[in-house]
């Protein structure tokens, strides 16, 4: 009777401790499920003020450098596109977005000065602009341009650089007729027309004119151009690791891939400073 009762003993003790590591796994189990998801990046991309290409085709084509963000910094990446400037600078202004590509430069700068962000990665080439006149011109100096008409895109990161331009030149606003309209194509066509002595164009234009044979009388001082920069949400050590993968994108071909999706042929590093002295020189 004695060895039964104790075989029942030792049987029920078992059952007890059983039934506790149960719980415990089942607690265990509830506190996993319990557990937040890992917090997504706000991952936004400015197109810049002339695009037409559609919201959806937009996300998909920044889709392979979100993947790689999401990577490295080991977290879901959600994309938001703005096409056209105007949209971005409101949003810039009030949403709190984690990572930024950017074409629109001045705004990221600013982004830097006021909001901390930190700058990452640039695109190797600098952006510069040109002032655009027919090969047939009498114009063949910048001196050449008072007592012009300059026509330029209205309220687009080039405005900018090109008044910028003309200051450092010395030009006032008497010396030269400034004219504006919303779109770079419109620019070419006045100069071509000879609705304008001279217009002012971006990178893409500019090289689209000289190609027709036709002359840049001037170019826009070199600048950092297309951008990547991120919130202080990120360490320094998050930061650096995200700026070397993104400069390694060129030496594999799922890197060389996902830049071409975006036309970028290679990201090199950025530092704040550029941006800063940017925002002094346009007088953003």
């Amino acid at each position: 009777m004695a060895l039964k009762r104790a075989w029942t003993t030792a049987f029920a003790t078992a059952l007890l401790i059983a039934a506790m590591w149960g719980a415990g796994a089942t607690e265990a189990l509830a506190q996993a499920n319990k557990a937040p998801a890992k917090a997504r990046i706000f991952f936004a991309v400015n197109e810049g003020a002339t695009t037409q290409t559609a919201v959806a085709e937009l996300v998909e084509r920044y889709a392979q450098v979100g993947k790689v963000i999401e990577r490295t910094l080991g977290q879901p990446v959600h994309i938001t596109v703005y096409p056209e400037t105007a949209r971005f600078r409101a949003a810039l202004a009030g949403e709190q977005f984690d990572v930024i590509f950017g074409k629109t430069v001045n705004l990221l700068a600013g982004a830097v000065r006021d909001k901390q962000f930190q700058a990452v990665v640039k695109i190797k080439n600098p952006y510069v602009a040109g002032f655009i006149t027919r090969k047939d011109s009498s114009l063949r100096k910048p001196e050449d341009m008072r007592g012009k008409t300059i026509i330029m895109p209205e309220k687009v990161f080039t405005t900018k650089l090109a008044e910028a331009t003309l200051r450092e030149l010395g030009f006032r606003d008497k010396d030269v007729s400034i004219q504006y309209t919303r779109l770079q194509e419109v620019v070419a066509f006045s100069v071509e027309s000879g609705v304008a002595d001279v217009g002012v164009v971006n990178p893409t234009v500019k090289r689209q004119w000289q190609e027709k044979g036709n002359l840049v009388l001037l170019e826009t001082k070199p600048v950092p151009n297309w951008s990547i920069i991120v919130s202080r949400k990120f360490s320094d050590a998050e930061i650096e690791r995200l700026r070397g993968a993104l400069v390694a994108l060129k030496d594999s071909p799922q890197g060389v891939e996902a830049m071409k999706a975006i036309g970028v042929t290679e990201f090199v590093a950025a530092n704040n400073a550029e941006y800063l002295d940017l925002l002094k020189y346009v007088g953003g």
